[in-house]
């Protein structure tokens, strides 16, 4: 009884607010044999830092090697501690070592104060505020390493599956793309998405939901994630879709929806 009560309340909430006319759910499991594999590639790359000669650019209380990117140095010049940048993403103290978006990838992050920046490159032409056709949210906290990480070298298949789906759909003209973990916020690049750090708030992505104006929304998040408060806010609707419930939806199996996806931003 209590469940239904719970459910009906859902319906009533979610059906109360815009939502999308479509939107799918896609939770991700971990893939044991890509998983070992990144494991493999991680020690690798350790076992090669702490042979090789290190460069040290001071950098606060870190060293810079062009080589191997930023590090805590231990005795004889060796590697003691590698630097995780999810630690100092959201972290004021480290904003010297905010990156700029490369002038040769497509998607900049720009100055909407700007008309043209040096530092930003061609300027992209900026999709009108409201109603978008098609919108995909990333997640990005600590959970996905366990079902999307490809080595520290190497770009996840989020990464992979935005570039793949942007040559067609293209970022702030016919998509729209967020990363969430505690908030949702949207992408200006696609050079974040791996490097995953934080906690989810999953009732807040419910209330992201409830309130998008977007035709079409795609959610990318991992099996840790469905919780059955949730699961019953998705299913209160009759127009979500979940993959990844009934049976293993991998990361690597995101490039097969790429065909089905790209026909919802036209």
């Amino acid at each position: 009884m209590k469940k239904l009560i719970v459910l009906l309340i859902l319906s009533v909430s979610v059906n109360a607010f815009a939502l999308p006319k479509r939107f799918e759910v896609w939770f991700l499991s971990i893939d044991k044999v890509s998983w070992l594999d990144g494991v493999l590639k991680s020690q690798s790359r350790s076992d090669k830092l702490a042979q090789q000669a290190l460069q040290c650019q001071q950098m606060g209380e870190y060293c810079f090697d062009p080589q191997v990117g930023l590090y805590k140095r231990g005795e004889q010049g060796k590697v003691q501690e590698e630097l995780d940048l999810s630690t100092i993403e959201n972290n004021k103290k480290y904003d010297f070592l905010e990156p700029h978006a490369g002038l040769d990838r497509q998607m900049i992050d720009c100055d909407k104060a700007q008309f043209f920046d040096i530092f930003c490159g061609k300027q992209q032409k900026k999709m009108k505020e409201g109603k978008s056709k098609l919108e995909v949210w990333v997640d990005v906290s600590s959970t996905m390493k366990q079902v999307d990480f490809n080595g520290f070298d190497n770009e996840c298949s989020r990464e992979r599956f935005l570039k793949d789906l942007n040559a067609t759909c293209p970022m702030n003209q016919k998509m729209k793309v967020y990363y969430f973990e505690e908030f949702r916020k949207e992408a200006g690049s696609f050079d974040r998405v791996c490097l995953s750090g934080g906690l989810n708030n999953m009732k807040r992505i419910i209330q992201n939901l409830n309130s998008s104006k977007a035709e079409n929304v795609i959610i990318i998040t991992d099996i840790f994630e469905a919780e059955e408060g949730f699961i019953n806010a998705i299913e209160a609707s009759d127009r979500g879709v979940i993959r990844g419930l009934k049976e293993p939806f991998y990361a690597k199996d995101m490039k097969a929806q790429l065909k089905s996806v790209r026909k919802l931003c036209q």
